[in-house]
Formats: structure tokens, C-alpha cells, sequence
């Protein structure tokens, strides 16, 4: 008989709850990026005891998947690093996705990204233009933005916890002015709560002067079959340009074409 079936079931459950709670700490720990999270914060968002939240930390430093930096903040480790290019890409055909954007930035006239979430935002990997003259603040490829940052943003927001959604509000991190930021700020926080609920309810978000003042933009997460959505696809320009009437037109081609993307990730 081999020594799977004289496995103890107290003892099978005991190593699916260590899993469980490194699980809960590395997500936890993933969420605030460089900055690190502070171990009694880990304790408390978890509901693990902090002799509990100490062992198991130590032991993830141990073996580099997780790492102490200042403060005495835990951040993931160089081992974790070295298991993510280990893993397989979600995305099968990138030419294939670039080609849709730019399909999608031909019929609207106007610029299309595509973005990856990354930590506390959204990471650029493609910019398509279309043949309107007049653009809006161009974003780069390979810039990242935090979610409050950009409709893109937003639009994977709208698809994470509350916890995550809390603390990207409270931070409200903008590419706007900052006494600008401060004279509209009651209006930008109902704005953006109202994007989180619209990209739920209708797929999409969209709307003027809330990531930055004279900027229209509206996005639509990227639909993925085995995870939460990890890419969105947005269309930015001049406020004037996705008027309510436009957005109505445009949203039905910003969803076809996020859909027929996601037919090329995982």
C-alpha cells in the first residue's frame, strides 16, 4: 500500500491550512507592490494570529518567495520572481491582440490601448492611433498608471474586492493637477465609484474630465476564462469627441473587440 492512503486526514487537513494561509499572506503581499506590507497588517486582513503571520514569514524569507525591506515591510522575493518567468504566458498570440486594437483604433478615429494590471495599476502594452488629427495626452508603452489613473484602470478595479477598491480610492492617485484634484474632489470620488458600478453593470465605463481634465475615455476589461480579468481595453480622446451619444455607438465595438481578445489569453 503506498504512503498516499496511510496519510493521516487530521494531518492532510493541517498542510491544506498552511497552504491556505501562505496563499493568503503572498496575495495579501502582492496588493501593496514595492511598498511592502507591514506584518501586523498581514495579521489583521487575514484574521491569521501574528505568531502564525512571524513563523510563516520567516519562512517564506528563507527560501527568497518572500523578502524584508525598509520599514519592516514584507515584499515578494526574488524566488517568486523566478517562478513567474517559469510560468506559462496567459497571452497565446500578442500580434493577434495588437492587431484588433488596432482595428478598433481604425474605426473610432481615435487611440486604443491595451494594459496589463500590475501592483496598485495598469501596466501599457499596446497604443494604437487612428486618423484623428487632434489627440489627447498620449500614454507610452511600457508606462504604468495606478488604477484612479486611467479608465483602463478603472475598468480592471471594478473587478477586484472591496479591500483593493478602498484603498485605490483612498489613495485617488490622478495625472491631474493637484489644485485641480482639490477643487473637484467630492465630484472625482462619486465619479469614479459611479465608473466602478457602470464597468460591473454595462461592461464599460466611460466618461469626461475624470482621470484628467479635457480627457474622454472609456474601457472594457479584457475577459478571461480561467482568472479575474487581468487586461483592459480602452479608447482615449479630447472630451468633445466621446460625447454620450458617441460612447452609445462606440461601446457595442469596444466589447466585440474585447471579447474576440480574449479568445487569444488564458
Amino acid at each position: 500500500m503506498t504512503d498516499a492512503w496511510n496519510e493521516d486526514p487530521a494531518e492532510d487537513g493541517q498542510k491544506t491550512q498552511v497552504v491556505t494561509r501562505v496563499a493568503e499572506l503572498l496575495l495579501r503581499i502582492s496588493r501593496e507592490g514595492p511598498r511592502g506590507a507591514r506584518l501586523k497588517d498581514l495579521a489583521l486582513d487575514t484574521g491569521i494570529a501574528r505568531s502564525s503571520v512571524h513563523r510563516l514569514l520567516g519562512e517564506l524569507c528563507a527560501v527568497k518567495l518572500v523578502q524584508q525591506v525598509a520599514d519592516r515591510r514584507y515584499t515578494l522575493g526574488s524566488a517568486m520572481f523566478s517562478l513567474g518567468l517559469s510560468a506559462p504566458s496567459p497571452i497565446r498570440d500578442f500580434q493577434r491582440l495588437r492587431a484588433l486594437a488596432q482595428g478598433l483604433a481604425d474605426e473610432c478615429g481615435d487611440v486604443v490601448y491595451l494594459s496589463l494590471r500590475q501592483f496598485h495599476g495598469v501596466h501599457y502594452l499596446v497604443r494604437a492611433e487612428g486618423d484623428y488629427p487632434i489627440r489627447t495626452h498620449l500614454v507610452s508603452v511600457g508606462e504604468t498608471k495606478p488604477f484612479t489613473a486611467s479608465y483602463s484602470g478603472l475598468a480592471l478595479l471594478a473587478h477586484m474586492d472591496e479591500e483593493a477598491q478602498r484603498q485605490a480610492l483612498n489613495r485617488l492617485a490622478l495625472d491631474a493637477p493637484a489644485d485641480w484634484i482639490q477643487a473637484h474632489r467630492s465630484r472625482l470620488e462619486r465619479s469614479l465609484r459611479e465608473h466602478l458600478a457602470d464597468a460591473l453593470q454595462q461592461g464599460y465605463c466611460a466618461g469626461p474630465n475624470t482621470v484628467m481634465p479635457g480627457v474622454a475615455g472609456m474601457a472594457a476589461a479584457v475577459p478571461s476564462r480561467s482568472q479575474k480579468p487581468y487586461m483592459a481595453l480602452s479608447i482615449s480622446a479630447i472630451e468633445h469627441r466621446l460625447n454620450p451619444d458617441r460612447v452609445q455607438a462606440l461601446a457595442p465595438s469596444l466589447l466585440k473587440t474585447a471579447a474576440l481578445m480574449s479568445e487569444w489569453i488564458d
